[in-house]
């Protein structure tokens, strides 16, 4: 029998209704699935808007958004899966896994990509590769935008968040399970969660409920620039549902897909004591994010955004709640400021 605690109220949910049609009132966004589940237990879901403005197709909770870089957090879980399976370690360096990389990255950890800490630039901040991933774009094409660039800092010395680490670590995934990154997702992530409709992001396929993005000029909803997903890889390639982020938010109290000292590890500020204490309020794990705003729960969790595209996936450990919002439009997208109401308004009752 359930205990009253898991008890959800009509009245409750009105009241996330009612809360999200009057922020969204007045704004210019397209369409927006939210999400809020106590453990494996839905509490509210609902969808708002369109996935596509033109044929006015409706959002609903099964609509499958591209997440960005929510997708970390599953390359990060892959990665501590293939430690467990004892074929990678911490402490490996890249170039025994990876030896055609640049020297100055051969020594650069596993521990050091995962926590943010390699050193290395993130291509996204290449001013070509906004231009170059215009078309598709080869894995080659994207590290050789960086690998010429000396490290902005030794490793582990400090933080900066880098797409190129994770999409390295997409690589790592590849060269020691012998899988593509979307075949180890699926196999062992994806499946074994029932999460059917997540997915890596091909812009050629045909995606039955796919979202189309969109981006905001001078309060105008439009077709923003197109950006090949290939840019992206194990950095922010996934498409994925609110429904199954639910279905992920509940696994991180079983061991299904990691033990509890691995997901502890993850959610492990891996910075000194110093650099802990930033001045947004978040430290950094193994591809987590723990954030501690003043006078506001903790949580943890990731965001998301690109072109057409934003979304956050929070979750609040002490309260087992699990917070998603994904939106199909970008510039005045304000994801984990609704996922953090819904919750403040879920536990008011």
């Amino acid at each position: 029998m359930k205990s009253e605690k898991w008890v959800v109220s009509d009245n409750i949910q009105e009241k996330i209704d009612a809360h999200v049609k009057t922020a969204l009132q007045d704004k210019p966004i397209a369409g927006l699935a939210l999400g809020l589940f106590r453990e494996e237990e839905p509490i509210f879901r609902q969808g708002y808007g369109f996935a596509n403005l033109e044929h006015q197709v409706p959002v609903t909770p099964d609509t499958i958004f591209s997440i960005a870089s929510i997708t970390k957090l599953f390359t990060g879980t892959a990665v501590c899966q293939l430690i467990e399976q004892g074929k990678l370690k911490l402490t490996d360096p890249l170039g025994a896994h990876l030896p055609d990389l640049p020297e100055a990255w051969q020594l650069i950890q596993v521990h050091h990509l995962l926590a943010h800490q390699s050193g290395i630039k993130s291509y996204t901040e290449v001013p070509e590769y906004w231009e170059t991933t215009r078309l598709d774009i080869s894995r080659e094409e994207i590290l050789a935008l960086v690998a010429d660039l000396p490290l902005q800092f030794a490793p582990g010395e400090r933080y900066a968040y880098d797409n190129t680490g994770y999409y390295l670590l997409g690589l790592l995934i590849e060269a020691v399970s012998g899988q593509t990154y979307g075949e180890y997702l699926q196999q062992h992530i994806f499946a074994p969660l029932q999460m059917n409709r997540t997915r890596v992001n091909d812009p050629y396929a045909i995606v039955p409920g796919r979202a189309t993005g969109y981006t905001v000029e001078a309060e105008q909803i439009r077709h923003g620039a197109y950006y090949s997903p290939s840019g992206t890889y194990a950095a922010g390639v996934l498409l994925s549902t609110v429904n199954d982020l639910g279905k992920f938010g509940a696994s991180l109290y079983t061991d299904r897909l990691l033990s509890e000292t691995s997901r502890r590890q993850m959610w492990t500020p891996h910075l000194s004591q110093a650099q802990n204490e930033l001045k947004h309020h978040f430290s950094v794990g193994y591809s987590w994010f723990m954030v501690e705003p003043p006078g506001k729960r903790p949580f943890i969790g990731h965001n998301g955004g690109m072109v057409g595209f934003a979304g956050a996936f929070i979750h609040f450990r002490a309260e087992r709640l699990t917070a998603v919002a994904l939106y199909n439009s970008d510039t005045v997208a304000e994801p984990h400021a609704l996922c953090q109401e819904m919750v403040e308004i879920y536990l008011s009752q």
